[in-house]
């Protein structure tokens, strides 16, 4: 080994003389006044022999005393010892923990106990760091921590003293305490008079009614007789005047008053039931609604008032069909004139419930299309008569189909059956529905004229005079066919397609 009074530079002698120094032996005796990092005092203990420290004292004290040292002295701990000191622990006396308690390497080996008493008893754990950083003794982040404990500290419970609750914080005693709200809150409990939380029965489970926040301002949760509308606003003792428990919760039992003193409509003379919901929400006693569930108010209905219907003040049993109240507009209609028409008097066939005006009956019977459909009622009921009148085609168009020729519709024996060639949009432009042959091939562009060569009877038709086919020559051609004849309808019946 090297002669530690040998000569060395200043570098190695200087890295030495501040080892050998951190190794220095104190004890701590009285109190302890701060002094700097390198700096000595008297009350940490005897200074140990420096039989191993360099001989040039001069590396480390300056001055003329031997508890000041160099201000240019500088030792980089993590360097010399891979310990890297952090948060408080760059700033402390080196002989607080290179001391004459032992080898410092000892305690280290115990972590944070090797130095600092736990204070807590072992009740918080070995693991100090979880409470506890390097930058000063503070625990942090203990209301994260709290909320493992099965009681997270919320509201006024966040900003709370330790010690409230765990009376021996202060010495280090967080030994479990009870978390039932009136192991704290007896005090509080004892002192509430409105309402009196003894009288009622309330003490325990403070927190159906409280909240952490505050302990005034309690909200009972009132789910057996919800609160909406002003009974959120109304204060516990307008209903509970006589106590809490098995208070009636319908309607009446308040608002009997109320009920009996409305005349409009009277609910008494009216027999009105005392379920008040029914027509009555919890937001304002005025602008009751009731749901006319049994005759549904729509148009016009719905903006009447109560008694333009129940003049008689009776609410229960009023009839509930048109005539009960429109018998009267039904007896002075004249266009049309109901009574002489002998309309039925359910008023809805025709008219809505928006307005009495403008009616429209659905025509059910007799579709109503094309210029029918634009057709005044009085066009074809004319009479007066609505119920009864015919409805075929001549009925109403006898005129033209007698006037009609092109072609003459009375010498051609055409059917009065309008239909079968007219449609309701034009009276003009008739389509005879053709079956024959006349709808394909070369009949198709063929004029009615060509085949019914009678214009004054289209019954006739002729196959004979258009197809040269001479009568010989099909006599021949149609032996042993049954039913032939040289004949037009025997053409046709033949060949209905107009093909051979």
């Amino acid at each position: 080994m090297n002669d530690p009074h040998t000569p060395r530079t200043w570098p190695s002698r200087l890295s030495l003389a501040a080892t050998l120094l951190l190794g220095v032996v104190a004890c701590t005796l009285g109190s302890r006044r701060d002094v700097g990092v390198h700096e000595w005092w008297s009350g940490d203990g005897p200074v140990v022999p420096h039989d191993n420290f360099p001989a040039d004292c001069g590396i480390c004290h300056a001055g003329g005393d031997w508890t000041s040292l160099r201000e240019d002295f500088e030792f980089d701990h993590e360097a010399e010892t891979g310990v890297a000191l952090e948060g408080a622990h760059a700033s402390a006396s080196c002989l607080r923990c290179h001391n004459d308690r032992g080898p410092v390497q000892t305690f280290a080996a115990r972590g944070c106990a090797g130095c600092h008493e736990n204070v807590h008893r072992g009740q918080l754990g070995a693991n100090c760091e979880d409470c506890h950083s390097q930058v000063d003794w503070r625990p942090n982040g203990e209301i994260a921590r709290h909320a493992r404990t099965g009681f997270p500290l919320i509201g006024s419970h966040a900003a709370t003293a330790c010690w409230r609750c765990h009376p021996g914080a202060e010495a280090g005693d967080f030994a479990r305490t009870d978390t039932e709200c009136v192991t704290c809150h007896a005090d509080d409990l004892a002192r509430t008079t409105d309402p009196d939380h003894i009288a009622n029965g309330w003490v325990d489970s403070c927190d159906r009614c409280h909240v952490p926040t505050t302990w005034n301002g309690a909200g009972f949760k009132h789910t057996t007789f919800p609160l909406t509308g002003r009974h959120c606003q109304a204060n516990c003792s307008e209903c509970h005047s006589a106590g809490f428990s098995g208070t009636p919760n319908q309607c009446v039992d308040c608002h009997l008053a109320e009920y009996q003193s409305t005349t409009n409509p009277d609910h008494t003379q009216s027999n009105f039931p005392m379920s008040c919901e029914t027509c009555h929400g919890t937001s304002g006693w005025l602008g009751a609604s009731f749901p006319h569930l049994t005759w549904p108010l729509t148009g016009a209905h719905k903006r009447a008032d109560c008694l333009d219907c129940h003049t008689s003040g009776v609410f229960a049993g009023l009839p509930n069909q048109c005539e009960d109240c429109h018998l009267a507009e039904y007896q002075t209609t004249t266009n049309p004139n109901h009574t002489t028409a002998g309309f039925p008097t359910s008023c809805d066939l025709c008219h809505t419930t928006r307005k009495w005006q403008g009616a429209s009956f659905a025509h059910n019977s007799w579709p109503l299309t094309g210029r029918h459909a634009q057709a005044g009622c009085q066009e074809c009921h004319a009479s007066g008569v609505y119920a009864g009148l015919p409805n075929q085609c001549e009925d109403c168009h006898l005129a033209e189909y007698q006037s009609t020729t092109n072609p003459n519709h009375i010498s051609a024996g055409f059917p009065t059956t309008c239909d079968v060639c007219h449609d309701t949009s034009s009276w003009l432009g008739a389509n005879f529905n053709h079956s024959f042959p006349i709808n394909s091939g070369k009949h198709k562009r063929l004029d009615c004229s060509d085949c019914h060569m009678n214009p004054n009877n289209y019954m006739q038709f002729s196959c004979i005079d258009c197809h040269e086919h001479r009568k010989s020559k099909m006599d021949s051609e149609h032996k042993g066919v049954g039913g032939y004849s040289w004949s037009s309808p025997a053409c046709l019946s033949c060949h209905p397609d107009g093909k051979e």
